[in-house]
């Protein structure tokens, strides 16, 4: 395997190390202060400068990102807050959000509070996967012959009686050395009637990699604003000013190529900083994008999906409202790799 541009054994980096740790590490913590007091995390160091968190207790969520001591992502005034103090109905949710390197929004619900059409019960803004608290977690370290991973493995479910019975395994993996991860998650549906499925990956990108400076680079076809304000922005969707007050949020929908890898990326390059997230279109055939570069509100956000975040009542009411028989599995793959300009 290669470190800092040199390759090794095993044999070589057990005879150079008292632990394998001091190079890379997933470490299993308890946060104790805060709001956050009390939540699970574990802590990722790749070895190659990318350092993040990721929340057991908020739907094994990603958290803060880090590369090389350079901040990454957007960090929400609210923090990674214990579930226990989630607001699940309404607009709740913000109260909630962490921002972070990945928020995943869902699994039924994606966007403004809606009415589930099977059950006809309320669901708030984004779903309920947000405050789901893993278990079977686990953590392992294992060579495949002179390749290192670290893999973080955990289980959500988002069931109760009389409702839909959905699980989420979502599992990560790390090579030593590479700023980057790849994702796995796997939704099936244990339920006996089929449940809506409505998936988004909110990618929350922030200063000093979001700046005057960045460029998103899309790989759509076509872009569209979602509403009148983001129409006043559509020629300007890959560039970001300062930050400005009362700046009210933008929302593009990029269409695009079919069932293929793609990649979306954010580049800084006076920063000298690229971050590539990459994933099948096949599998997330849409990608929204979320300009909001307000006052303390300087964020992009980069989301693949399963669906528009558009809420499950207007999904279904336009015929585009995925569902996932009983029995039933999808399996959604991610990417995410930091590079150096």
């Amino acid at each position: 395997m290669k470190l800092w541009g040199k390759d090794y054994t095993r044999q070589q980096l057990e005879a150079l190390t008292g632990d394998l740790r001091q190079i890379a590490d997933i470490e299993l913590q308890t946060r104790s202060e805060g709001t956050e007091a009390g939540t699970r995390q574990a802590w990722i160091r790749t070895g190659a400068g990318l350092d993040f968190p990721v929340h057991l207790d908020k739907g094994m969520d990603l958290g803060h990102a880090t590369f090389r001591g350079l901040p990454l992502t957007w960090h929400s005034p609210s923090g990674p807050a214990h579930p226990h103090r989630a607001e699940l109905e309404g607009a709740g949710w913000l109260r909630g959000f962490s921002g972070g390197l990945l928020s995943l929004c869902g699994l039924t619900n994606a966007g403004p509070p809606s009415r589930d059409t099977a059950t006809g019960e309320t669901i708030g803004l984004h779903g309920r996967i947000g405050a789901s608290q893993a278990r079977r977690v686990s953590v392992e370290s294992r060579w495949e012959g002179d390749e290192w991973k670290l893999v973080l493995k955990g289980t959500m479910e988002e069931a109760a009686l009389f409702r839909h019975r959905l699980t989420l395994e979502r599992t990560l993996e790390v090579i030593p050395g590479v700023p980057g991860f790849r994702m796995n998650d796997r939704i099936r549906n244990f339920g006996g009637e089929p449940a809506p499925l409505m998936l988004l990956y909110h990618c929350n990108f922030g200063w000093p990699l979001l700046s005057p400076e960045a460029r998103l680079i899309s790989p759509a076809t076509k872009v569209l604003a979602r509403d009148t304000a983001a129409q006043s922005g559509l020629e300007h969707w890959s560039e970001f000013g300062p930050p400005v007050a009362g700046w009210k949020e933008q929302v593009f929908f990029h269409q695009l190529p079919e069932s293929q890898k793609v990649t979306a990326t954010l580049e800084n390059r006076p920063l000298g900083i690229a971050i590539d997230l990459s994933f099948n279109s096949g599998e997330c055939p849409l990608l929204t994008q979320w300009k909001q570069t307000g006052y303390g509100d300087y964020v992009l956000g980069i989301e693949p999906g399963n669906c528009l975040p558009i809420g499950q009542e207007a999904a279904a009411k336009a015929g585009n409202l995925p569902w996932l028989a009983p029995g039933e599995t999808k399996e959604v793959h991610l990417e995410f790799l930091v590079r150096t300009l």
